[in-house]
């Protein structure tokens, strides 16, 4: 039997890409829409086949399969029955009189402790400010108390522990900042690896 790996890796990547915007509502936000750049959330919408074609990035593959790999590394160490992943969570919240579903998915839960998966080229300056932000996010979104964010890279294997919650105060400011579309980008990195700065008017030629 004769199959073409790279085109079914491609069908799955862009199948799951399609569905994630086909049945996102429009009073829905991910966590991830809160912590990166707010013209980004605006842009999936828009430019629906930028968003597909995102999917099939081959830095966005390797990522996800190190997370497939990770969750299942630690369901042999804790027991399959004890580890939960890719777990949704959702909470509806108010903010300049409309009400906002926020909705997150953890990589993995075991006992009372999140665990977020991150891979990456380079361990440098880990953990990174906007992965923390996820973290608190998702401490605030399921009421958990402690969340470790887990990075694999090719030179080193670290986990730090992240126990503040996000407050309601902050997800509010965070959600009026998507709705103003302000600060574009939110880091001055974001720019540089953004599939939509080939048309974006905010777009940053510096990292500095």
């Amino acid at each position: 039997m004769e199959f073409d790996i790279v085109s079914l890796i491609y069908s799955w990547r862009v199948e799951d890409a399609r569905k994630r915007i086909e049945k996102k509502l429009e009073n829905e936000i991910y966590v991830t829409d809160l912590i990166y750049c707010p013209l980004k959330y605006y842009f999936q919408r828009i430019y629906k086949e930028i968003a597909l074609a995102e999917g099939f990035n081959p830095v966005t593959i390797y990522g996800e399969a190190v997370h497939i790999g990770i969750e299942e590394v630690l369901k042999r160490i804790f027991g399959s029955d004890n580890v939960k992943t890719e777990v949704e969570f959702e909470k509806e919240f108010g903010v300049e009189g409309k009400v906002f579903i926020v909705r997150g998915r953890v990589d993995a839960i075991v006992g009372n402790y999140i665990i977020e998966i991150k891979s990456g080229r380079s361990d440098a300056n880990i953990p990174h400010q906007h992965h923390v932000l996820q973290a608190r996010l998702y401490l605030w979104l399921t009421g958990l108390k402690k969340a470790i964010l887990l990075y694999i890279t090719p030179n080193r294997v670290s986990q730090y522990i992240v126990t503040e919650p996000s407050s309601d105060g902050e997800v509010s400011d965070l959600i009026r900042s998507l709705l103003m579309r302000s600060p574009a980008p939110r880091y001055n990195w974001e720019c540089l690896h953004c599939s939509y700065a080939i048309l974006c008017p905010s777009k940053r030629t510096s990292a500095v």
